[in-house]
């Protein structure tokens, strides 16, 4: 194994330490049908999207590029913070000179990298691997996943992920690969039946030339996946 270089710690800058609760279920959306119906117009992707001064969304940018003005704003529990960019998977209508009617809008956890040497323990507890994939402004590596859960007596028991480096290796061309896996707390939760779950990595600081190996432990062993 290869130590992590001071140059890598840089890269992560100094929010490692941060793992991201899953307080609450993934939203899933089924929207189908055939013809020229409301639902023939609704698109679904990943952003960027921002409040306003009173905590509702009023824009958000694809991971495509494309600046959206939502109308009207869209409020939600989740997003307490007034004036603030959550990363998001948002269901709207068709878009009309940068305009569109929000349908729906759900949390997208980000990962953000901690070191391995960090000191603190290290659970891989299995999760079903759906997708991984990164974005086309390469700012995420997004990942599918699909977490067992049920309904537990113990409040304390949340299921947490997050994104753990354990080496960074330089490469010939001057680029380096990033050695993850995918860090997943059970905590307990009862494994009755499966939810999906949305998560993206953040990218920011990585090179043209830098690559990804991340590790996933699975239900039927480890999955390896390269970017």
């Amino acid at each position: 194994m290869y130590g992590v270089s001071r140059r890598l710690e840089r890269v992560l800058g100094a929010g490692l330490a941060v793992t991201v609760l899953l307080l609450a279920g993934a939203c899933t959306h089924d929207f189908y049908e055939t013809g020229d119906s409301g639902l023939s117009y609704l698109h679904a992707d990943f952003v960027e999207a921002a409040t306003d001064g009173s905590s509702a969304f009023t824009s958000a940018a694809t991971d495509d590029g494309t600046l959206l003005t939502l109308r009207p704003a869209i409020q939600v529990k989740w997003a307490a913070r007034p004036d603030t960019v959550y990363r998001a998977l948002l269901y709207y209508n068709k878009v009309e000179k940068g305009v569109t009617e929000p349908v729906g809008i759900s949390l997208v956890p980000v990962l953000r990298m901690r070191l391995a040497i960090d000191g603190s323990s290290v659970h891989t507890d299995p999760v079903t691997f759906e997708s991984a994939w990164v974005s086309r402004n390469r700012r995420y590596l997004n990942l599918g996943l699909s977490l067992k859960t049920g309904k537990s007596d113990d409040e304390s028991a949340v299921q947490s992920l997050a994104a753990i480096c354990d080496s960074v290796r330089l490469q010939p061309n001057g680029g380096r690969t990033f050695y993850l896996r995918l860090y997943h707390d059970q905590n307990g939760v009862p494994e009755y039946y499966s939810s999906p779950v949305y998560a993206s990595i953040p990218l920011t600081g990585f090179q043209s030339e830098d690559s990804v190996i991340l590790d996933v432990n699975t239900y039927k062993g480890v999955v390896r996946r390269r970017f």
